[in-house]
């Protein structure tokens, strides 16, 4: 019985103590200073191109410097390039294959059309959205684009960024 009422006590203890949280009392929420502004699209006065990259939860805009008004050439263009050392610092990388062969790029209204000399059939679901978005956000109405790649073995299913 000695046993039972001392563990009984050893469980309760810190059950106790637990509220007293060495005296530090809760509060409210403090405010500091203003919120947190980040660019999440190009400046056209700048020139600049949103690049999607591979990160953890997803493929994600990155800003790239074009030196003129954003077009879906320009920023295919950069996301061939693959992502920088700062780019791979933070974690990101691309899916889209390393390629360094013709490129053409068509747009038709609300169509883009990127076709490459090499095969895409190998192209992943997050290379063929990181082409996609990057194409459609580098248009005036990037959520009505449609992007075609077509490769030197196949045209791709029509791709839509879905943001």
């Amino acid at each position: 019985m000695r046993r039972s009422r001392a563990g009984a006590i050893a469980l309760l203890l810190p059950a106790v103590l637990a509220p007293a949280g060495c005296g530090v009392r809760p509060s409210g929420v403090v405010e500091v200073g203003d919120p947190a502004i980040v660019q999440t699209v190009p400046d056209s006065a700048l020139g600049g191109a949103a690049v999607y990259l591979k990160g953890p939860d997803g493929v994600l805009p990155v800003i790239r410097a074009t030196g003129e008004k954003a077009t879906p050439g320009a920023a295919i263009m950069r996301l061939l390039d693959g992502p920088t050392d700062a780019d791979r610092a933070a974690g990101l990388t691309s899916d889209v294959p390393n390629y360094y062969g013709g490129v053409a790029i068509n747009v038709e209204d609300t169509t883009v059309r990127v076709t490459l000399t090499r095969p895409v059939r190998d192209f992943s679901a997050v290379a063929r959205q990181q082409l996609a978005c990057t194409a459609a956000h580098a248009t005036a109405d990037s959520g009505a684009v449609t992007v075609v790649l077509r490769g030197s073995d196949t045209t791709l299913a029509p791709e839509h960024c879905p943001f």
